[in-house]
């Protein structure tokens, strides 16, 4: 019986090897349109802008955060069921891990002479300064982006409406007024919205990328002195001196004169958050214009400007 049902299996397979390789024509179906160079509602216009930027930039473009919308069923009430994707700013590779706590909604640009601009002060004046990881794989560019978000689960949603807002997939730049803006202001956008990157990425460095940037004020952080400070004024008359900047805050407390002589310096996060608002606010003609005569200083701002480009974030 054994024998017999071991012939059997063996019969059959020889006849399935026979009927699997009688023919190797095989009919290719229909191919996939890419959902990301022609997304659902784009407009023959947009269809333009959207072609001509990934041919240049090898990213996509998006005005819209729809993705793909069939519709797959009819509900009861007689109303259209559809399957959709949209780009969904809160996506990672691994799930969604901040889904319950973050959401986001869009105001998006209405005419084509304002997504014709933000296209091209993101492709001139954006993309330039990128490189390496933090170029994004694709690019929504809208009027407003409207972030909610809560930390714990218990609380209510809070809105804010950041510049930038750096997925996993996407980017979404939040390019209202573009077309109105000078030369001048759009630098300044453009390095608001730099900064704002640099901002995001910043928690994911590893701890020591700024060693060497601390090390020359490292001595001071989170350090006060009442009274008997004069000795110390004598010798570092300015917060420059040690490597602070003048940023015009009361963060830290500085009075070599006076009938209080002291100085309290707050923790380096702060004088990290000077120099970066510094890097995205002067130039380094002008940097060096207003602190040029700071050694610490100089070489502190030089320094930081090439950890952020070995980031991928250049700025003139």
């Amino acid at each position: 019986m054994k024998k017999y049902l071991y012939s059997l299996i063996v019969l059959c397979s020889i006849t399935m090897a026979f009927v699997s390789c009688g023919s190797d024509e095989v009919t290719p179906g229909p191919s996939e349109t890419d959902m990301w160079l022609h997304p659902y509602g784009a407009s023959s216009a947009d269809q333009s802008l959207q072609a001509q930027f990934y041919q240049k930039n090898k990213i996509y473009l998006l005005f819209n955060d729809t993705l793909r919308k069939q519709q797959v069923a009819t509900n009861p009430d007689g109303t259209p069921f559809y399957d959709m994707e949209t780009i969904d700013l809160t996506y990672y590779l691994i799930g969604s891990s901040s889904y319950l706590n973050e959401a986001f909604t869009y105001e998006y640009l209405q005419t084509d002479a304002d997504k014709q601009a933000a296209t091209a002060f993101v492709q001139d004046q954006v993309l330039p300064c990128l490189s390496g990881d933090l170029l994004p794989f694709s690019i929504l560019l809208v009027s407003k982006i409207n972030q909610y978000a809560r930390q714990y689960s218990y609380q209510s949603m809070t809105r804010t409406n950041p510049i930038v807002y750096a997925g996993y997939r996407c980017t979404a730049i939040a390019a209202e007024g573009i077309a109105g803006m000078s030369q001048e202001q759009k630098i300044t956008a453009r390095n608001n919205i730099l900064k704002a990157i640099i901002n995001n990425k910043l928690s994911s460095l590893p701890a020591d990328a700024f060693d060497e940037f601390y090390s020359f004020t490292n001595p001071y952080y989170s350090t006060y002195q009442m009274y008997d400070a004069a000795a110390f004024f004598e010798q570092y008359p300015t917060p420059m001196d040690i490597g602070l900047l003048d940023n015009g805050v009361s963060y830290y407390r500085w009075t070599p004169t006076g009938s209080l002589i002291m100085y309290n310096i707050a923790a380096k996060s702060y004088d990290l958050q000077d120099y970066t608002n510094a890097v995205f606010t002067y130039s380094d003609a002008e940097f060096a214009a207003k602190y040029g005569q700071y050694p610490i200083v100089m070489t502190k701002f030089k320094l930081l400007k090439q950890i952020f480009a070995q980031i991928g974030v250049t700025v003139d």
